[in-house]
């Protein structure tokens, strides 16, 4: 070959390796980089801690107050406690909440050099512990099940996770992938996404999707199934007597899905399953934490308990008995719902566990990287400044996921403006159903004549922005207040009657009255925003509407969906549905 072939040879190789090294090569070796410091960073971190700080990321606590007091600070300064849980007590106005999350953050790396997991249950519908003017208030999942578009659940996971993320509150405790296969269950009923359990897991596996693309982190719960238990697991401890095949056609389906696209958090439930384990709930329970979660389904994540102070543990175990057996059985954190004495005694009972051998050091290790491995994938070191070796590489790196989860809300929130109407309006509206038989929907004519008797002002403030005269509107009184009312009504009136729970005995009875005088005439519709499980009469010439979900757009959604003249599709729910 001639030379000046070679070096023409060697010009184009140049050429090739510049356009490839910024295209390829650099972004490649960038990729290796980032996976081998998120890699072997926690390890450092954990091996730099002392076996007390170690034992304090087991314990996520709550706090009494709004501000930063005595109790948790305690808590972080002197048990370096891994995680803080907020309730609705702790949540004031936006820029309240801001100020205690930084405030929280800044003291746990200031005394421990760790960020804390901050989380609260925001689930939505009946379940939520952000006020409406800090964080969007979404239909619960119930609703979101009815509208069968995971795309939505989705877009509600990333608008939950990115707003609770711009609060300071970076653990969401949701989805629920509980099945609610028993329609006595006083606990879950419309917090589960449906009773299909296909339907649950592509729902709440969308919904931890879209947490996740926030830069969030969802904790699917409650592991292995809550739905089919008719005792309150706050109040006493439940028993499901299910064989092992029977729950992994149905309760185990959702989770084995979430874990297979990834989830990172799982919670316990406080529920004894005698096919799994004869003595200990599953929150203590050896077999179903680490033989059936770890080694069966494969998760390789953090396990969390449901909080210890509820019944179903609390009166049956002692708080240093119940921390041991929880960590024994494969938890990695150990939830409370208060500061003080019972974490005190828990934290207490752990350390000297680790100190006599009675519990697995290297057990722990593992504990602690979990969980300090998931808060550096977060971002929480970075954002919080707690500096370790190794982390100034991944500053790009977390710069990029934070701006592409701040790009996902935003286009979002275009998305739903151009076509005017939210994304949480049109949620609302779309989970709207009507239980046990379809409704044609209301025709123009029927829609003149109608008389609406409502409970709530978000109600009646819909029905007039929609055209319903304020004298046909009227306040319901007392759960009797419509017992005279079908002597007078005009064969021609359209009533809406907004109902809750409480009416439902008044409810029936009115339905069987108005049922028996007229055979003919206008309808009678309820707009219904409680649990659907309940007996509920359905008019003869009529509908039961639901909208799954307490909240004040879910409310208004009911007016719209009477009013609108569309059909209303007949609710998904399965199982054994309300009787007459």
């Amino acid at each position: 070959m001639k030379f000046k072939h070679v070096l023409l040879l060697l010009l184009a190789l140049v050429v090739l390796f510049s356009f490839l090294f910024p295209l390829v090569i650099y972004p490649y070796y960038q990729r290796k980089r980032r996976a081998e410091l998120l890699r072997t960073i926690p390890d450092r971190i954990v091996a730099g801690m002392t076996l007390e700080q170690k034992v304090g990321q087991l314990l996520h606590v709550g706090m009494n107050g709004k501000t930063l007091n005595m109790g948790i600070r305690r808590e972080i300064e002197e048990r370096r406690v891994g995680g803080v849980i907020l309730f609705a007590k702790n949540l004031g106005s936006k820029r309240e909440i801001q100020a205690l999350t930084r405030d929280l953050q800044r003291l746990s790396v200031q005394s421990n050099g760790i960020p804390i997991f901050i989380s609260t249950d925001q689930e939505g519908g009946r379940v939520h512990r952000v006020p409406a003017d800090a964080a969007e208030q979404f239909p619960g999942a119930m609703a979101l099940g009815q509208t069968g578009r995971p795309e939505l659940a989705r877009e509600v996971g990333l608008v939950t996770g990115h707003e609770l993320n711009r609060l300071g509150i970076n653990l969401v405790l949701a989805p629920v992938l509980d099945v609610n296969n028993n329609p006595e269950n006083p606990v879950i009923h419309t917090r589960s996404f449906g009773c299909d359990a296909g339907l649950v897991a592509t729902m709440g596996a969308a919904l931890a999707r879209g947490i996740r693309e926030a830069n969030s982190t969802p904790v699917i719960k409650h592991f292995p199934g809550h739905g089919d238990t008719r005792i309150d697991s706050h109040l006493a401890l439940p028993r499901i007597a299910k064989s092992v095949h029977e729950m992994e056609r149905l309760e185990l389906a959702p989770f084995r899905r979430a874990i297979r696209e990834g989830a990172e958090v799982v919670m316990s439930a406080h529920i004894l399953y005698k096919s799994l384990d004869t003595e200990y709930p599953a929150t203590l329970s050896r077999a179903i934490l680490t033989g059936l979660l770890r080694e069966r389904l494969a998760f390789r994540g953090l396990v969390m308990t449901d909080a210890m102070e509820m019944h179903a543990i609390s009166r049956r175990y002692s708080h240093e008995r119940a921390a041991k057996l929880a960590f024994q059985a494969g938890a990695d954190v150990i939830l409370l719902t208060a500061p003080g004495n019972t974490a005190r005694r828990m934290y207490r009972a752990l350390l000297e566990g680790f100190r006599s051998g009675e519990l697995s050091r290297e057990r722990l290790d593992a504990a602690v990287r979990r969980q300090i491995a998931l808060k550096l994938r977060r971002g929480l070191f970075q954002t919080h400044g707690a500096v370790h070796s190794g982390q100034e590489e991944l500053k790009e790196h977390f710069r990029e996921i934070f701006a592409r989860a701040e790009q996902r809300y935003i286009a979002i929130l275009k998305k739903y403006s151009a076509r005017g109407v939210s994304l949480n309006a049109l949620v609302s509206r779309e989970s709207v159903s009507a239980l046990r038989r379809p409704f044609a929907g209301l025709s123009r004519e029927r829609r003149k004549s109608v008389r609406l008797f409502y409970r709530s002002n978000e109600l009646r403030n819909a029905a007039v922005r929609l055209g319903v005269p304020p004298n046909r509107i009227h306040r319901i009184g007392g759960p009797g207040a419509l017992r005279s009312r079908p002597r007078r009504r005009p064969a021609d009136e359209t009533w809406l009657v907004e109902i809750r729970e409480r009416d439902r005995h008044a409810w029936n009875r009115l339905v069987r009255r108005i049922d028996a005088r007229a055979k003919k005439g206008a309808p009678t519709i309820a707009l219904y925003a409680g649990n659907p499980f309940l007996s509920l009469r359905v008019p003869r010439r009529g509908a039961i509407l639901a909208s799954f979900s307490p909240t004040t757009e879910s409310v208004r959604a009911l007016a719209y969906r009477a009013l609108d003249g569309r059909p209303v599709r007949r609710a998904v729910l399965i199982l054994r549905e309300m009787k007459d």
